[in-house]
């Protein structure tokens, strides 16, 4: 008895919330999230989506197959600000991590990335980046 009083209850909860936000399709354009004003609109239009970038294949200008986003590194700002793009290698062995700021990437509408100046050599030239221990 008392185990269909909590299930019944727990139906109650999710159908109102559903129902509530069932009649508010108004989409959020900004507000105060947790006491951070949030413009959404501008994030969700020119922000980059760490699923989409991550092990996304990294071009040049010249269409020429630079690298590999391996990681995103999230500064204590919460901004994202580093990629870290594997280069070189041969199926992932002997590829070294160097660190590129996310300003310097280009991500086109259809999701490819792109390092307008970038070269493989350019990039092998970078130091490694080493995690934090």
């Amino acid at each position: 008895m008392r185990k269909s009083i909590y299930v019944l209850g727990l139906i109650g909860c999710f159908a109102a919330a559903f129902a509530a936000s069932a009649q508010d399709k108004s989409p959020v354009v900004g507000g105060v999230i947790l006491g951070v004003k949030v413009d959404v609109t501008s994030v969700a239009t020119t922000g980059f989506r760490a699923s989409k970038l991550m092990r996304s294949d990294v071009y040049n200008r010249l269409d020429e197959k630079v690298g590999k986003v391996s990681e995103l590194i999230i500064a204590a700002d919460g901004k994202v600000s580093l990629a870290i793009i594997s280069v070189g290698g041969f199926l992932g062995i002997g590829a070294k991590n160097v660190a590129v700021p996310t300003q310097l990437f280009d991500v086109s509408k259809d999701g490819k990335v792109t390092l307008p100046e970038a070269t493989k050599d350019r990039l092998k030239e970078l130091p490694e980046f080493q995690y934090a221990k």
